[in-house]
């Protein structure tokens, strides 16, 4: 998979978004080394980061702002960006609910 195919699956999930409390606030890629691209999102006590790699490793982060409590850490491991939606809802119900891991 590209950095740019990774860059472009993180933008098609704004429009999803819309009328959530969740955003996605910005996106960040690099080139160098192994390209990857990160995408950061903020929702209600919360802000989660995807960060992926051309390899197609993928870490899903979610921690709760008040007390920066993990709330969803995810490591996968895929070949293409279909098999990413699973845990892209794991990580927007736990941008959702920042009680979850209590």
């Amino acid at each position: 998979m590209t950095l740019a195919e990774i860059v472009s699956w993180y933008g098609s999930k704004q429009d999803s978004l819309m009328g959530s409390p969740v955003s996605l606030v910005n996106i960040k890629d690099r080139a160098e080394y192994v390209p990857a691209a990160a995408a950061d999102f903020d929702g209600p006590d919360t802000m989660g980061r995807i960060s992926g790699w051309a390899s197609g490793e993928f870490d899903f982060e979610v921690i709760r702002v008040s007390d920066g409590k993990d709330l969803l850490w995810r490591h996968v491991a895929v070949s293409n960006l279909e098999e990413l939606e699973e845990a892209y809802s794991d990580f927007i119900r736990s941008l959702l609910n920042p009680t979850v891991a209590e």
